[in-house]
């Protein structure tokens, strides 16, 4: 039966695989020895291609009869070897030296890396950073600041106010060591409904343990009573009882001027000089005036220069205005009633006891406590 089969199939050629007549001894092709050639003839092996994958056929070759079938022309009872039953011969190339499968060249600046060198272990996952508490919103509160120290409350003097005319009459006052202020709307001492006060109007302070008082650029004044008697500039205020008065100092003749007339008026009186006084009304108009030659300017309830009968607060004949070659001085004559005489802003004028300060319509006495 061998004999038959190998005098019925073609020879195939191991070096090229090509096939030859039955029994002949040299490859028509390649000229190899077909001596020492397998006496079973099999089908040439499928070639491998790149673009190949295990398993698959190439392009060109056709797959394997499914369920082990004969390919056609094959003669009865042969079968083709099965690929997991046995290792195809290597593929020779014209040469007849075996060739390497191609291996993939690496790109320029590639680094290569053995197929069984593990690469490097992936860095470790980082958790997650945690996600940030929740703010309520609106304004970040703040801190409660501290409670200040409570500051020890100044310690008192042995000077004290007394309220002797005003709305406020009797009230009395102890000065701290520190003094105080006096207002309508600003300062230790409020006369809130005096509207002849300013908001801060004047300031009581002690110096080597003397009171004084200082006029805090007031509207209306501070004025403070006389003992005896006072010289007072021209221009300056003073007052009695509710009446106000501004001293206008000595008025002198115009010279005459060469080649201009005089101007008409009553004869100068003979004298000393001419002095004048005006009273200050209500918002700081002047009221009546008197100029007088005379020696002396009285101002009281009767018989003066300046007569308000049955005036509350006013004596008789309250007080004078003495005009010398030395100057002028205000003498009090009111018997304790007071005569008061304003005193320049920001002076501080020293105070005794029993002296009275004007406010506006308030006045304060000084006074000594225990």
């Amino acid at each position: 039966m061998s004999q038959l089969l190998l005098s019925a199939l073609a020879v195939v050629c191991p070096n090229c695989d090509g096939h030859n007549p039955p029994r002949a001894e040299v490859c028509a092709s390649c000229g190899t020895s077909l001596s020492e050639a397998p006496a079973t003839a099999r089908p040439p092996p499928a070639r491998a291609t790149p673009a190949s994958s295990p398993g698959k056929p190439g392009p060109g070759v056709a797959p394997p009869p499914p369920g082990g079938a004969r390919p056609p022309g094959s003669p009865p009872g042969l079968r083709p070897a099965s690929s997991s039953s046995r290792t195809p011969p290597p593929i020779a190339s014209a040469g007849g030296v075996p060739l390497v499968p191609a291996v993939a060249r690496p790109l320029p600046g590639a680094v290569a890396r053995s197929p069984a060198a593990p690469g490097p272990a992936a860095p470790a996952a980082r958790p997650p950073p945690a996600a940030p508490a929740a703010v309520p919103p609106g304004p970040t509160p703040k801190p409660a600041a501290p409670a200040p120290a409570a500051r020890p409350a100044p310690a008192a003097s042995r000077f004290g106010l007394m309220v002797v005319a005003g709305t406020a009459r009797g009230q009395r006052f102890k000065l701290p060591v520190t003094g105080c202020t006096v207002g309508r709307s600003r300062g230790a001492i409020l006369f809130a409904d005096d509207i002849f006060l300013s908001a801060q109007h004047a300031t009581f302070l002690i110096k080597d343990n003397v009171l004084h008082v200082r006029d805090e650029s007031s509207s209306s004044g501070v004025y403070v009573t006389i003992s005896g008697a006072e010289p007072i500039p021209p221009l300056s205020f003073f007052s009695v009882g509710q009446r106000l008065f501004r001293f206008l100092g000595k008025i002198e003749a115009p010279p005459p001027l060469a080649g201009r007339p005089t101007v008409y008026g009553a004869p100068v009186p003979p004298g000393q000089g001419v002095h004048g006084v005006e009273e200050v009304l209500v918002g700081g108009r002047s009221g009546r005036t008197v100029v007088t030659s005379a020696p002396l300017l009285t101002i009281g309830q009767a018989n003066c220069d300046f007569s308000y009968p049955q005036e509350e607060g006013l004596a008789s004949r309250h007080c004078e205005l003495s005009f010398t070659s030395a100057g002028v001085q205000l003498r009090d004559l009111s018997g304790g009633l007071g005569t008061y005489v304003r005193i320049p802003a920001g002076l501080e004028r020293p105070l005794r006891t029993g002296d009275r300060v004007r406010l506006g319509q308030h006045i304060v006495q000084v006074e000594m406590m225990g």
